[in-house]
């Protein structure tokens, strides 16, 4: 079994971080490199909606896409959000060169997102309609 989300594949965080470190990283139990697809399916559902809990009270109607696939720009950061969560969901909050690029590319997908956020660029998304709630209502 592939995980897959609304943005992207297992085979997108293996483009970013390869199919070794992604096996390797999914796995609680060292001893295996078996990739554990139950794990990168958890990895891809949190960076997925890590990325439309930022993008909701935004401008931008989820789940982000413009007219077909997500946005290029959208694949990138969730497949990169994805592989940091599996890194570091393993507890491994190191200090070596691993843990300090990985949490250079966190900062760096969070910091490109603020600039979308915030007017300074625009994806190629589909907008919202006018009067659609940017976020839940509550309906009597």
């Amino acid at each position: 079994m592939t995980a897959s989300g609304t943005y992207i594949s297992q085979g997108d965080v293996e483009d970013v971080f390869g199919v070794e470190n992604v096996a390797r990283w999914s796995n609680l139990d060292n001893a295996s490199t078996e990739a554990d697809a139950a794990r990168i399916q958890a990895a891809i559902d949190y960076a997925e909606a890590r990325v439309d809990d930022r993008f909701r009270p935004g401008r931008y109607r989820l789940p982000l896409s413009g007219g077909g696939a997500a946005p290029r720009a959208v694949r990138d950061w969730t497949a990169k959000l994805a592989g940091v969560w599996l890194y570091e969901s393993r507890g491994l909050h190191d200090e070596g060169t691993t843990g300090h690029r990985l949490a250079a590319l966190k900062a760096d997908v969070e910091a490109e997102i603020d600039l979308y956020l915030s007017g300074q660029r625009r994806l190629a998304a589909n907008l919202k309609r006018s009067g659609e709630p940017g976020a839940p209502t509550v309906v009597d």
